[in-house]
């Protein structure tokens, strides 16, 4: 699934994605779903525990090392969009192989349904405002809930 900036329902099979997509948007996170039904742990991750929300500052931006790299046919690269909040940077990752955009339909077309898993870095510096800051950074993992220690922007 190519992840996009418009609404999305809680409760589809690519909900998670579609989620973290607008996170990192920097734009208004829509929810279409029908009164009663939409997943509420879900939607819960998207606000703070005060129910503010960490809105990111700017459009989101795909990284320098993925901008021509065809991140949904090629099967080794991943879409990278980074942005920033008001406490620091933010990167969302998202696997999009299998799925590309049918130029004669105008629609994305499934070309894969079981892409393979993909191993890729992200470090500091993928986020453009970070770029010459010495750090060191500290990086949250918001699937696994990890913090990890970097030393530099370039690891």
């Amino acid at each position: 699934c190519l992840p996009d900036w418009d609404m999305f329902t809680s409760t589809c099979e690519a909900a998670e994605l579609h989620a973290a997509a607008r996170a990192v948007s920097g734009g208004p996170v829509y929810v279409s779903d029908k009164p009663g039904e939409h997943n509420g742990g879900l939607l819960k991750r998207l606000v703070l525990k005060d129910g503010s929300v960490l809105r990111c500052l700017r459009p989101g931006r795909p990284t320098r090392d993925c901008l021509f790299a065809d991140v949904g046919k090629d099967r080794a690269s991943i879409l990278k969009v980074w942005n920033e909040n008001p406490c620091g940077g933010v990167i969302g990752l998202f696997n999009s192989q299998g799925v590309a955009w049918n130029f004669l339909t105008h629609e994305n077309e499934v070309i894969n349904k079981s892409p393979p898993p993909l191993t890729v870095s992200t470090k500091a510096y993928d986020v453009e405002s970070l770029r010459g800051l010495p750090g060191p950074f500290i990086a949250f993992q918001h699937r696994t809930s990890r913090l990890n220690h970097l030393q530099n922007g370039r690891k």
